[in-house]
Order: C-alpha cells, then structure tokens, then sequence
C-alpha cells in the first residue's frame, strides 16, 4: 500500500470517527434532563417547529423526560404521558444541578476572573518599577532568604520579572548563592538542588563571615 492511499484512508477513518463522536449525542434515547441556560422553563410542542399554534407546556428547569429520537435539531420526547419535541440543545444526560448553584459558581467565576485580571495589572506595575537593566556578574557570595514572616515564601523566577513563571520558592533562613545582579534582581544558584534563577535582592541578605582575631 502507498504511503498516499494510506493517508486517505486514515483521513476517511478520523472524518468517520468525528462523525461518530458528533452524531453520538443523537443516539442517547431514555431519560434526559431539561438545562436551560438561563434556568427558565423549555417550551414542549406538538410538532418540530416554533409556530405558535403546536404549544403544548412549558417544562420546568431540571424535569426529567424520556427522549424517543431525534429529528435534526429537536428532540422528540415523552413528558407526563404527552408526546411532543423539544429543541435537543436544552437536554443533558447528567441531571443539571439546582439553578440558583448554577448561578452562584458563574459569579464566582467572575469574581476570580476580576481577581486574577487585577492581581496581574497589579504584578504588571510593579514589574515595570523595578529595575530592567542587564544583570552584572559579581563575585559569588552566599546569601539567606529573608521575608518577614514565617509562613511566608520567596519566589525563584525563571526570569528576572514578576511575570515569569516560579520555579520553586523558598522559607526564611534558605540559602543561596548570589551570581549576578542590578539594583533589584539577583541571579541566585542553589546548590542543594542545582537550581538556578532570579529573586529580588530584597529578599535576600548577604551572609556576613565574621573574621576570628587572633591574638599574639
């Protein structure tokens, strides 16, 4: 077999188990659920379409009802003992939790998206103050993680900005050795893993070694 007519045929199979996978959600007969999106109730008519004369009720949010198939973009069902179609797209397999949930985890969503667009804007100003000049190489001193309190950690970024991803973060009282820096940023290496990456020079101090005096 060419290499080209194998290609059209797994292209044939991939198209078919699309297909498949598209079509799969027609073939669900039995008990679904209404799930609205908006939580209010799921017009059930007589016939697949919207005029206004094949109303039959209006199904609550979360009713269960009995699919019997599927005609393109409705579904034909089975609500208290009457047969009419529903439009398929507000049917679910799994039982829809209770609307007001619903509701409360959207707005919490958005609270986090507001938080999270905030907090960055916030990283955003505080980056753009720092110092973005190149790092110079010093001569290699030890140094100690500093932050101030006890449960709080220090970042090692992978690059010297507050956006860059974290590498790892360090406890008070963690040592470092100090490569590189300028006014904020410091090049650190830790040996005990062989990490290397970038901390603000303010949470970090030199070590300071203590000259011993000895006497004549």
């Amino acid at each position: 077999m060419s290499k080209r007519v194998f290609a059209v045929l797994l292209c044939a199979l991939l198209l078919s188990l699309a297909l498949g996978s598209a079509l799969a959600a027609d073939m669900q007969l039995g008990s679904m659920y209404v799930n609205t999106a908006n939580g209010k109730t799921l017009t059930f008519r007589s016939s697949p379409s919207t005029t206004k004369d094949n109303y039959l009720a209006n199904i609550p949010y979360g009713t269960k009802v009995y699919v019997l198939s599927w005609d393109g973009s409705w579904a034909r069902i089975r609500y208290n003992s009457a047969v009419g179609y529903v439009v398929k797209k507000h049917l679910s397999i799994a039982r829809p939790e209770p609307y007001e949930t619903v509701v409360q985890r959207r707005e919490e969503a958005k609270a986090a998206a507001q938080a999270e667009r905030e907090r960055l804007q916030a990283l955003r100003s505080a980056n753009s103050k720092l110092d973005q000049s190149k790092l110079k190489k010093v001569d290699p001193y030890d140094a100690t993680v500093i932050t101030g309190v006890r449960d709080l950690k220090a970042p090692l970024y992978k690059k010297a900005s507050l956006l860059a991803d974290i590498l790892v973060e360090y406890s008070e009282g963690f040592p470092v050795t100090v490569r590189s820096a300028n006014r904020d940023w410091a090049l650190v290496y830790n040996g005990a893993d062989e990490t290397t990456g970038y901390m603000l020079l303010e949470d970090l101090v030199a070590d300071v070694v203590e000259e011993e005096i000895l006497e004549d």
